[in-house]
């Protein structure tokens, strides 16, 4: 019993060539160059804006979206693959139960030899006394029940090095999932709120055609009435037909966001149409936002994670390359039942066995093992400058996000100040027109004017909330840390 253990602790405690990975180094402040609140960022970042039909959409993307579902496939074929490299640590058994009918050529070697194979000086065999003369039968069945096993002993760490590498491309599609997941859960979003807002575009456009309308309705008064000429009739009209014409591409635009809103999640494009078309309150910014500590950064970050697995599996196949060049060395064995005739066979008279080792050295192989170890010696040289390169790429990311929410988050304060102003003008005008102290174009301009406000007041908004997408998912979005 003691020699099986002494062998499987030799085979798994081997040494293990090539280098072994550690997390490269990265010194990153804790600090943002933008003032915000260090607290953890909400996981599920979407409640956030505080509606339960986007919060809906999200987590049924979440789970029906098709690109989810690839990568999720992604998943699974990647633990197969570390489940297949890892059974090379154990000893693989087979049992094979066979059985043969042979007929042997009366001319060939097994059937006559000796006398019967016309040398009649040949008499008996010195070794068994047996005359040469003695013939096998010339139909001969042949019966086997067989376990065979082997095992290759890692002492160089060879397979140890394939499961670790097979590990590393694992975790690279966890995180490459996560980052499709991110990437799916902040389109909703996008769209969502591109829903909303243009069915509020919508809205205020018709609005603004019914002003010009009432202002074109004035002027033809006028021009027949000989107080207005046709080039103000002209122009009124001009624009009209231009604030009509902004109307069907925001209809458009409706229909574009709930057939992409579909999409993905998961269903066909006009899923949604009945339920969406029905115009909506856009959904609100909060009012502070949690960015976390920076460090935290490249741990929440999927396309850091990514970056770092990669590199990772690129050390280990080094180690690969390296325990190429040294021997494998394999234990076989097989032993059971060999019988002429079938009831005999799991006699104990019938037993067979054998068992040896086997040791392989490359000897030559034309460059090949050198050429696959400088292969994978660059290989790791790329990753690790992709790398740097996704940890720079994500800081910078981040610190222009934040920094493009704390502005358009300010503008849009600034715009919701000038609705609030061209509101308190319109009041005042229609209060002056209701005496009679101004006319009704003055009215209709004001009244266009606050439109127009709201028009940009609007986009303001929308870019606020796309700026605040932007800054959840260039932060990880809701990863969970401990996960």
């Amino acid at each position: 019993m003691k020699k099986p253990i002494f062998w499987l602790a030799l085979a798994m405690t081997g040494c293990m060539l090539g280098p072994n990975y550690h997390t490269p180094d990265i010194n990153v402040s804790n600090h943002w160059e933008t003032e915000a609140a260090n607290s953890m960022p909400a996981q599920k970042w979407w409640e956030e804006l505080q509606d339960e039909l986007l919060n809906r959409y999200v987590e049924v993307a979440s789970e029906y979206n098709y690109d989810i579902q690839a990568a999720e496939a992604n998943i699974l074929r990647a633990r197969a693959l570390r489940q297949i490299a890892a059974s090379t640590l154990f000893p693989h058994i087979n049992f094979d139960l066979n059985g043969t009918k042979t007929y042997f050529s009366k001319n060939g070697p097994v059937f006559a030899i000796g006398q019967a194979a016309g040398n009649p000086a040949d008499t008996s065999s010195t070794t068994t006394g047996l005359p040469f003369a003695i013939q096998t039968p010339q139909i001969q069945n042949l019966f086997n029940a067989l376990f065979d096993a082997s095992w290759e002993l890692d002492f160089f760490g060879k397979n140890r090095r394939a499961v670790e590498s097979a590990v590393a491309e694992l975790e690279s599609r966890i995180a490459q999932r996560d980052d499709i997941l991110l990437s799916v859960q902040a389109e909703v979003a996008r769209n969502y709120i591109d829903l909303r807002g243009f069915q509020r575009r919508t809205h205020l456009l018709e609005q603004n055609i019914a002003l010009y309308e009432q202002h074109a309705a004035i002027i033809r008064m006028a021009v027949d009435v000989g107080y207005a000429n046709q080039l103000d009739l002209e122009n009124i009209e001009a624009q009209l037909a231009s604030a009509k014409g902004a109307l069907p591409d925001a209809m458009a635009e409706v229909y574009r966001a709930i057939f992409t809103l579909s999409i993905l999640i998961g269903r066909p494009p006009e899923t949604l149409v009945e339920e969406l078309f029905t115009p909506a309150p856009l959904p609100m910014a909060p009012n502070h936002v949690a960015v976390g500590c920076r460090s935290d950064l490249l741990r929440r970050r999927p396309d850091v994670r990514v970056a770092e697995r990669k590199l990772a599996e690129a050390t280990a196949n080094i180690g690969v390359a390296v325990a190429s060049f040294f021997p494998t060395v394999t234990l076989l064995a097989n032993g059971g039942w060999q019988s002429l005739m079938l009831p005999q066979l799991f006699n104990w008279g019938s037993r067979t066995w054998a068992y040896g080792a086997d040791v392989n050295m490359p000897i030559f192989e034309g460059g090949n093992l050198v050429g696959n170890l400088h292969f994978t010696q660059a290989e790791q040289a790329y990753y690790a400058a992709q790398y740097q390169q996704a940890v720079l790429s994500a800081l910078q990311d981040a610190e222009k996000n934040l920094r493009n929410y704390v502005e358009t988050a300010q503008s849009s304060v600034e715009y919701d100040q000038n609705v609030r102003h061209n509101e308190l003008v319109v009041a005042i005008t229609r209060e002056r027109f209701l005496k009679g102290l101004i006319n009704r174009i003055d009215l209709l301009n004001n009244e266009k004017q606050l439109i127009s406000a709201q028009l940009t007041q609007l986009d303001s908004k929308m870019a606020e909330l796309f700026a605040l997408i932007a800054l959840y998912k260039s932060l990880g979005g809701g990863l969970n840390l401990s996960e």
